[in-house]
């Protein structure tokens, strides 16, 4: 049998758990579309926690659809791409929907990027704005690109009150008719999204960039049909999702495509929690898997490697949760035995 034959064959069908079918049928909607469905399922369900601070279904659209609303009357139209320079935070989600609402096209960018790479993704990607955390946004400055608006935010304004005293705008950001806060355009303009016609097959929603072996990192142009096949296979891949009801710890960088599609897309488009960190602080997560009763764990190689030796690794309940899958990566058998033998549980690789 050749290689082909062995390919349409599909092995892989028989290791498929009882019940997952070996096709999905994917719906013909924006990304956008499926995240406002999930919005009016449950407007009072908790949509993130951050730190402590809870942000609903209903909070996390209204800031969406006002900052759409804010992009397009700075001129942001369908086919524009705009880069996202954050970390891990309510901006970045609410950056993400409202630039798709406007029928742009995202391309995240690494927070760890040196200026020159930033530069780079920039000018490779043609994207016109750039939303950026204020203490990146020295790193935009030094590449130098030329953008038609940039949108600053500071990861402090979506803490809980306390915490959020304590952080401050980075310094030295001169005033400019180019510049704009986040949180100025939120409060200056109404919830009222541009109507914008989305064709999920043809319009591209993500472009993320993707380092492969050589040269420069490439763009992976994602139509929102990719996104939603995507969300449509992990559904059908593990039935024991409820809608609504997982709570996931969201530690992995947005900016790349496991932790923007897995965890943030697929969290958010089915009305789940995501319990949302900056960067993956062991400590904090542990604590947070008890605390706010996580259902799902998605983390990478290393990071079980780590953990299967960490002292506090018995404080989290591992046979508890649904699924701990591993991604991005690849899993080696001895870190998935010593994972079982210390935690009883079985890492599902992706």
């Amino acid at each position: 049998m050749s290689a082909l034959d062995q390919y349409l064959a599909k092995p892989w069908l028989k290791h498929y758990q009882k019940g997952v079918p070996a096709t999905v049928e994917v719906p013909l909607k924006s990304v956008a579309q499926a995240f406002d469905e999930a919005c009016e399922r449950e407007p009072g369900r908790r949509a993130v926690v951050f730190y402590g601070r809870d942000i609903t279904y209903r909070e996390l659209r209204d800031a969406v659809d006002r900052l759409a609303n804010a992009l397009a009357a700075l001129g942001l139209r369908k086919g524009d791409r705009v880069a996202l320079f954050l970390l891990n935070s309510p901006q970045f989600i609410i950056a993400y929907f409202a630039a798709l609402k406007c029928g742009a096209t995202v391309t995240p960018i690494s927070p760890v990027y040196t200026s020159h790479e930033v530069r780079h993704q920039i000018e490779d990607s043609g994207a016109r704005a750039v939303i950026c955390q204020d203490i990146l946004y020295e790193k935009v400055v030094k590449a130098g690109v030329e953008c038609d608006f940039i949108v600053l935010t500071n990861v402090g304004e979506y803490l809980p009150a306390l915490k959020r005293m304590l952080s401050k705008r980075a310094p030295g950001i001169p005033a400019s008719p180019r510049i704009h806060w986040l949180q100025d355009l939120l409060k200056q303009h109404p919830p009222q999204p541009p109507a914008v016609t989305i064709d999920p097959k043809a319009d591209v929603a993500a472009l993320p960039y993707t380092g492969g072996t050589t040269g420069h990192p490439k763009g992976v142009m994602l139509s929102h049909y990719n996104l939603l096949a995507a969300q449509a296979s992990a559904q059908a891949a593990f039935p024991g999702f409820e809608q609504g009801k997982e709570v996931i710890l969201a530690f992995l960088p947005f900016f790349h495509i496991y932790g923007q599609a897995v965890i943030m897309l697929n969290g958010l488009c089915q009305g789940n929690l995501l319990v949302l960190f900056t960067n993956p602080d062991t400590e904090a997560i542990l604590g947070a898997m008890e605390r706010y009763q996580a259902t799902v764990f998605y983390g990478v190689p290393t990071l079980y490697e780590y953990l299967k030796d960490h002292k506090d690794t018995d404080k989290a309940n591992w046979k508890r949760l649904k699924l701990v899958l591993s991604g991005a990566d690849t899993l080696h058998e001895s870190t998935m035995r010593g994972w079982a033998k210390r935690t009883g549980s079985t890492i599902t690789e992706g």
